[in-house]
């Protein structure tokens, strides 16, 4: 799927990763007791890189087209998926934690914390297998035409 001959996925995936980058920052210093404001920064770049990450996953899902169902690069495909959506409900997690009144306060900024470094560690290792995508497999560079 292109916008102006550009892949739209790689145009895309830098606003989940910048968000949920510092999502994660805020989450630790949240839990660490830094300022309320941190707390508030946490959800909105949690939120944000939820909602970009959704338009990654659609452009990404779309872009499949372009790698043959029996190659090595599907198999890599399916691996960054399957890593990248377990990051996006790392996130989603995390963002129930620190808006749920059910939990005690420290308990779920902790609990809220971990599951976005978790998400943030993964989010490496999908990058990982996107980059092989791209510079070993040439998706969304050579025209497969």
């Amino acid at each position: 799927m292109r916008l102006f001959g550009h892949p739209i996925h790689p145009m895309l995936v830098h606003f989940p990763i910048v968000l949920w980058t510092v999502a994660a920052g805020a989450y630790v210093a949240g839990a660490a007791g830094v300022t309320e404001p941190v707390a508030m920064i946490a959800k909105f770049a949690n939120s944000g890189g939820l909602i970009m990450a959704m338009l990654a996953m659609l452009a990404g899902v779309l872009e499949l087209r372009s790698i043959s169902s029996q190659s090595e690069a599907m198999r890599v495909a399916t691996w960054h998926m399957m890593i990248m959506a377990t990051v996006w409900i790392c996130f989603l997690v995390a963002l129930m934690l620190s808006t749920s009144a059910g939990f005690d306060p420290s308990t779920a900024q902790i609990a809220a914390a971990a599951c976005a470094v978790a998400g943030f560690l993964l989010m490496g290792v999908g990058g990982w297998y996107g980059g092989r995508l791209v510079y070993e497999f040439g998706v969304a560079v050579k025209d497969r035409t």
